[in-house]
């Protein structure tokens, strides 16, 4: 599928970013990006141009990744996507092409083809303002940002870098494409604010995109996978990492266990497992930035813990008692139909719901949370909910096999590029979240799910 992508050299948002809209002719639908860009600019000094055409290009990735359903394709899956960037220097990135389509093909499943052409138009476009502002919100500023879904990993992340560090200042910044994550990270911004003081600041930014409307198909399918998220949310980080200085590292904690994401079953490998901070997906982000001379440092500072142990050995545990029943780690919050308990954040059924409450089982913090239905307590069948089940399903099968560290060993790298040399050590971290599981269903799961996960004879 072919993307067109149009600057207007005339029209600009009110977020002072020019009007950009990715249309495909194939499938007759086109939406224009939707780029907080005001709320960037207003704490960022803009950085060179190459970071912000980074931020561009990953707006666009994530704009088509939403844009073009994979249900139009043969294998209701794999799409072809092909666009040309405008960019002020082609002949610099074009230097990074193959890298790129590398990059982004192993995190969404798709297949990148991408050319740079050069810009005509200005992607910054100031407002004539006819009187000083009164409210200039401050320049950001720390010696170090980090990524802030709303989630466990993130907020553990955080507290750790504030607790080792006790003199230097840590700038959060997070991503919104919707209601949900905002609330999420407010909430726990405000415990970490009241404990940290002026040490921690937090910067939110809405990108996404909007749907036009057109004459053939008034309402397109939309595709909601959204496999290149965490491209966005990275680029985010490092247009604001790089405004405050060029060596300021970008944290983005992601406990190792879901950074693998071992495939449960077969039908889970390659790209239908996510890969949101795979390491090779992070190794080959560095590659495109050095070669773009973008020289900040991108670390996954929880890569070799499970999320049990990114709990147990959090730095400031008083703290996290308090912000993890605030957090929100599930993948399917918005999938409210089939849930007993309508009141809760989370639908309890999920893979990272699973994989959180077991964590937080480990100190003894499974205890209040309210879920959408609790597998602990028999309300998903795994005979008869079908889709409902399938991640509980796999999870229970996967353990009933008990797989040992060298099959997961295989498993991973049959799933994905992973560093032979690092490979046991991966393994490992896998191994250890699986006996977190099994301790979890063992202390509160029926006795028939303890069964069917070859935890009683």
């Amino acid at each position: 599928m072919k993307v067109d992508i149009c600057i207007n050299p005339s029209e600009a948002t009110k977020f002072e970013f020019a009007e950009v809209t990715l249309r495909c002719e194939t499938l007759n639908i086109a939406s224009v990006l939707d780029l907080e860009f005001s709320t960037l600019h207003d704490r960022c000094k803009i950085p060179n141009p190459v970071i912000l055409e980074f931020l561009f290009l990953a707006s666009v990735v994530y704009g088509v990744d939403k844009l073009v359903s994979r249900k139009e394709t043969d294998d209701l899956w794999t799409r072809t996507l092909e666009l040309s960037l405008p960019v002020s220097d082609p002949e610099k990135w074009s230097t990074v092409t193959d890298n790129l389509e590398t990059c982004l093909s192993f995190l969404t499943g798709d297949v990148w083809k991408i050319r740079f052409t050069e810009r005509e138009h200005e992607l910054y476009r100031p407002k004539q303002r006819k009187r000083p502002r009164r409210n200039v919100p401050s320049r950001a500023h720390g010696d170090t940002v980090c990524l802030f879904s709303g989630g466990l990993d993130s907020l553990i992340g955080a507290i750790d870098y504030l607790e080792s560090n006790p003199s230097e200042n840590l700038f959060l910044v997070g991503h919104r494409d919707g209601a949900g994550p905002m609330s999420d990270q407010n909430r726990l911004f405000e415990i970490l604010k009241t404990h940290y003081q002026s040490r921690v600041d937090l910067l939110q930014v809405r990108a996404g995109q909007k749907f036009l409307r057109n004459d053939l198909e008034k309402r397109p399918i939309r595709e909601n996978t959204l496999r290149s998220r965490s491209f966005l949310f990275i680029a985010l980080g490092m247009y604001v990492a790089h405004s405050i200085g060029n060596q300021i590292p970008l944290l983005m904690p992601e406990n190792g266990a879901i950074a693998l994401n071992v495939p449960l079953t077969s039908s889970r490998r390659g790209s239908c497992s996510t890969r949101t901070a795979h390491p090779f997906f992070l190794d080959k982000l560095r590659e495109i930035f050095c070669k773009l001379g973008i020289e900040n440092p991108l670390c996954n500072p929880l890569q070799l813990k499970t999320k049990g142990e990114c709990v147990e050995e959090c730095q400031n545990r008083d703290l996290i008692y308090v912000t993890a029943p605030e957090s929100v780690s599930c993948a399917k919050r918005g999938h409210k139909s089939k849930w007993y308990n309508l009141t809760a954040r989370e639908c309890g059924m999920c893979i990272p719901c699973i994989y959180r409450r077991a964590s937080l089982h480990k100190i003894g913090l499974d205890t209040g949370e309210d879920y959408g239905r609790d597998i602990c307590k028999g309300e998903v069948n795994l005979d008869f909910d079908k889709r409902l089940a399938d991640d509980f399903r796999a999870l229970v099968s996967f353990l009933h096999r008990d797989v040992s560290e060298q099959e997961i060993a295989y498993l991973l790298l049959s799933n994905g590029n992973i560093e032979v040399t690092r490979l046991l050590e991966y393994a490992d971290v896998v191994a250890r979240l699986m006996d977190e599981v099994r301790a979890w269903l063992r202390d509160k799961a029926t006795d028939e799910i303890k069964r069917r996960a070859g935890l009683v004879s």
